[in-house]
């Protein structure tokens, strides 16, 4: 099934924002709409390996792999 991207338009709290580029290692010049995806991905790919990992036939590094997996999968759905 081919999708194509639309863009959704969230409200976000500007205290949301600011937690997220609080927990980025160093300042960056992302935008606040990158840093907010980059949280999101990272989101997404802790939550993938904790559904492999819950489903108990993958060791970690199986499980990390399918995360990464996924996550390139999201992002080429994105583009």
């Amino acid at each position: 099934m081919d999708m194509a991207a639309q863009t959704v338009i969230l409200p976000l709290d500007q205290a949301l924002i600011q937690r997220v580029r609080n927990a980025e290692p160093a300042p960056s010049s992302r935008s606040d709409v990158e840093a907010v995806e980059r949280a999101l991905a990272i989101y997404l790919g802790d939550r993938a390996v904790e559904s492999a990992q819950a489903a108990g036939a993958l060791d970690e590094e199986q499980a990390e792999r399918l995360a990464v997996e996924e996550l390139h999968a999201m992002r080429r759905e994105a583009a």
